[in-house]
């Protein structure tokens, strides 16, 4: 198996070779916009930012599907499946957050030409992330009329969110493992294969979600359970999925318990813990601070729930396309690292990263400033008072979605990389905490101020990390390497 963007060239030479100073020239190398507009680099980040774009696009409509298919029901279940999907998130994001994080360590290897060391990271970034997945549900399971209780006083909506939540909770499981096995083959240049597991067991939940909703045939209607039912199943079947595929081809990540054993005599838990517990830490706190927010929109009124409800689901779509962006910018300075090239060469890359992210990220706004034209055609059935405050934010967010975007490939993306997670962290807890919550809390609470001013307060948040993590990435010591 060739080595990940191995057939792809690369930035600044026709093939993806390691770095070789001997080979250097006296030319002098490309500025940041010149490498970024460059065939080479085009065609490096297109093979990973693309599938990956995609494969968060199919994943992400599940959560447009399921409220789209749920807006049908009415006003209640729309607050409620936004509120209970952010519970939800919250663990996905802690696992998710270990998957990327153990997956640095994977690029690296992988960068490295250690194949070996490359498996057996693999194989114990899913059992960490397997372990953090179990835990979290046993929590919800146990604990799922109290946490929707937290989000409203309004008891239709509490019972219907805690319906959810017990059941879609069961989905973390299998979702640790596909994290963690699309993490690696990203790393390996396979993005491709990702996508396509994701985009069938996306259309099957489609398929199932509908059914079980409304109820087909002999399958009863079974309202809000039945898209908590249809994700959880969807999930599982695309875990199998990626695991037939890896070990039906005897695919060189098809690890086994020697791997395992292996992995933790070379120390590489310890290695995956220090960059992977800080971004798990980092995702689930910021996820939480998500949460809190609907808990503070949710107090104001059930109306300003559902909107929040409607313009995230909206947000979802565009976020997906930065993810494709910041995934790639991962991969692609996370393999630089461990290939030990130049620290300049990688500064260029994060620059040219860095272009194409501010232009896709003005077209995303673009597109949602459009589609706020068409939040009452999407949510048909949504009353108008709830239509005419999520039309409103939805402008909000694409005025403002460019610090979103900024955001998430300065820290997912670069610094993630770098193995800077702590920053991460502190970054993430201090934005979130001590701007963006303090002002949601006093503009929802205590002015009670319309649901779009009161997203902006939540956007804040976004605001503050752009600035703090440009400074950190120009600094330019987050660039570390983590292998030997």
């Amino acid at each position: 198996m060739s080595r990940a963007g191995s057939n792809i060239p690369g930035p600044d030479v026709q093939q993806h070779e390691p770095h070789r100073p001997e080979a250097e020239t006296a030319a002098a190398p490309p500025s940041a916009l010149r490498l970024a507009v460059s065939r080479g680099f085009v065609t490096l980040l297109c093979a990973t930012a693309v599938p990956v774009m995609l494969q968060s696009l199919v994943s992400s409509s599940r959560t447009l599907i399921d409220s789209f298919l749920v807006s049908h029901l009415g006003t209640d279940e729309v607050a409620a499946i936004g509120y209970a999907g952010r519970v939800i998130y919250v663990i996905i994001m802690a696992t998710l957050g270990m998957a990327d994080g153990g997956a640095v360590i994977v690029a690296q290897f992988w960068g490295n030409g250690s194949h070996e060391k490359t498996r057996q990271a693999t194989a114990i970034n899913v059992a960490v992330a397997g372990s953090v997945a179990t835990a979290a549900f046993v929590i919800c399971f146990t604990g799922s009329k109290w946490i929707a209780g937290l989000g409203t006083d309004d008891p239709s909506v509490v019972a219907l969110s805690a319906g959810y939540i017990r059941i879609a909770s069961a989905m973390i499981i299998p979702f640790a493992v596909i994290s963690a096995l699309a993490a690696t083959l990203r790393c390996l240049g396979e993005a491709k294969v990702a996508m396509r597991c994701t985009l069938a067991g996306a259309v099957i939940h489609i398929l199932i979600a509908y059914a079980l909703v409304f109820g087909v045939g002999a399958i009863p209607a079974l309202g809000l359970r039945g898209a908590a039912w249809a994700t959880v199943i969807s999930a599982y079947i695309e875990c199998l999925f990626y695991v037939v595929y890896i070990y039906g081809t005897r695919h060189l990540m098809a690890f086994g318990l020697r791997d395992i054993r292996d992995g933790l005599r070379n120390v590489l838990l310890k290695k995956i813990l220090v960059v992977g517990g800080p971004v798990s830490l980092s995702s689930a706190a910021w996820a939480s601070g998500i949460l809190v927010y609907a808990m503070l929109v949710g107090q104001g009124s059930t109306q300003n729930l559902a909107a929040l409800s409607m313009v995230s689901t909206l947000e979802s779509a565009a976020i997906a396309v930065i993810n494709g962006v910041s995934t790639a910018s991962a991969v692609i300075v996370g393999n630089s690292l461990g290939e030990n090239r130049e620290q300049d060469h990688t500064w260029r890359t994060s620059k040219a990263l860095l272009i194409w992210n501010t232009a896709i990220a003005f077209t995303c706004g673009i597109l949602l400033l459009l589609t706020s034209l068409f939040v009452g055609v999407i949510y048909s059935d949504v009353d108008g008072e709830t239509i005419s405050l999520a039309r409103d934010a939805t402008v909000v967010l694409a005025a403002l979605f460019i610090f979103r975007a900024m955001s998430m490939t300065l820290q997912n993306g670069l610094l993630r990389a770098g193995g800077d997670t702590l920053y991460i962290l502190y970054a993430d807890l201090s934005c979130q905490w001590i701007v963006a919550i303090p002002l949601t809390y006093f503009a929802a609470i205590t002015l009670h101020l319309p649901f779009p001013v009161i997203f902006v307060a939540i956007y804040t948040e976004e605001i503050a990390k752009t600035v703090a993590s440009s400074y950190r990435v120009y600094r330019r010591k987050w660039m570390r390497r983590f292998i030997d």
